[in-house]
């Protein structure tokens, strides 16, 4: 079957995690996303470690069911190449630090002269208006910024690195929800418009129980894994696998205490409702953690999914890729690269019933398809030339 935006160009101007990860959403949905690269790119500049066969496994994740064609976008001959792509595309994506593109003359204003149905997209550090617009930007910037990480403070101890790019992906997802919006209406209207984004907004959007235990709760400044429900959050088990669970709604209070045999906890005075559960977190996560250590993790899920309440071991990377669910959604998935050989990569999340997302390609090499895209351009008898040149 073809994706649901088959037909559709990208123009993708990116680096690092975020830019590249939003192009390969709409890539995952059969749109042909041209990653635009310098003719001279370095390796490290594809992505860091690990390498592989000499390309960075991020990069080979992050630029599946692309084409890579290289421009040098500082000369005029590949500046107006560059026009003509853009003359032919639906979206364009770049994620330079504010400034970047004006220097070269690839603002939106510049280029919706050429093309006003173009969707222009701007994923950068804090957006391109404010007074600090023009302040670089990267994920670990964002979470202090947003305060994502002020809530993994916890006894006295500091920040806790979440040990992902969290705000370089939510940026990127958001990014993607804004140039579908932008792309409905221009079916509309015909026109396009930019789309203005930022890792501090990704981090920001995230950020709504804080604010709320902020303004209305007592204390609710330092946000722990007590954070508004109780009992709910993580235990070491006897096999030293931390164990999931959340029962702090009054429903799942009942099934939880029936469960676990703590049905005197239910009459308990700290823990008879939500609320005084909340305000005794820290007591009753005490009591818990001395009751889940004594038997292994898959023990306490089994007893909490049985009575019906919401639970999972915290699963290591390879844990996770063995789970029969995240198999049985199609979310591991093997592809052939042509120099680093066989590559596991994270399969398409959302599943459309008629037009699914695919991976159908792997990240291209270098330039891999600069010579197929510039024949359709009609520069064909150029290509030599522009080799030489340097542009290409």
């Amino acid at each position: 079957m073809s994706g649901p935006l088959e037909g559709v160009r990208v123009l993708e101007l990116t680096h690092a995690w975020a830019g590249p990860y939003c192009g390969m959403m709409l890539g995952d949905m059969g749109a042909e996303v041209l990653k635009i690269e310098s003719p001279r790119q370095e390796k490290e500049a594809r992505g860091g470690y690990p390498y592989v066969g000499g390309e960075s496994v991020i990069f080979m994740m992050l630029h599946r069911n692309k084409k890579s064609v290289t421009l040098d976008l500082k000369q005029k001959a590949g500046k107006d190449i560059f026009f003509d792509l853009v003359r032919t595309s639906d979206i364009l994506i770049q994620n330079f630090r504010p400034g970047t593109m004006a220097k070269l003359g690839l603002t939106y204003e510049a280029l919706k002269q050429i093309n006003p149905a173009l969707i222009y997209a701007s994923l950068s550090g804090y957006g391109n208006t404010g007074p600090k617009a023009d302040y670089p930007g990267v994920n670990m910037i964002a979470l202090a910024a947003s305060g994502l990480a002020s809530t993994t403070i916890m006894d006295g101890r500091p920040p806790v690195p979440m040990g992902y790019a969290l705000c370089d992906v939510v940026g990127s997802m958001w990014t993607a929800y804004g140039i579908m919006a932008a792309y409905s209406r221009r079916l509309k209207t015909g026109k396009g418009q930019e789309v203005d984004m930022s890792l501090l907004e990704a981090g920001l959007s995230l950020m709504y129980s804080p604010l709320a235990a902020y303004d209305h709760v007592k204390g609710g400044t330092k946000a722990n894994r007590h954070d508004g429900n109780a009992p709910s959050g993580f235990f070491l088990c006897s096999d030293q696998t931390y164990v999931s669970i959340f029962a702090s709604y009054p429903a799942l209070w009942d099934r939880f205490v029936e469960a676990m045999g703590l049905q005197h906890l239910a009459q308990d005075p700290r823990f008879v409702s939500r609320e005084k559960r909340t305000s005794n977190a820290k007591e009753l996560h005490g009591i818990l953690d001395a009751i889940f250590i004594t038997k292994p993790a898959d023990h306490w899920v089994e007893v909490m999914l049985k009575a019906g309440v919401p639970a999972s071991p915290v699963n290591d990377v390879g844990r996770m890729t063995r789970d029969d669910q995240v198999i049985a959604r199609g979310m591991i998935v093997e592809q052939e690269h042509p120099t680093a050989g066989k590559l596991r990569v994270m399969g398409v999340p959302v599943k459309l019933s008629e037009t699914p997302g695919a991976i159908e390609t792997p990240a291209p090499l270098l330039g891999e398809h600069t010579a197929e895209i510039l024949e359709k351009l009609g520069y064909g008898a150029k290509l030599e030339k522009l080799k030489a040149d340097g542009v290409i």
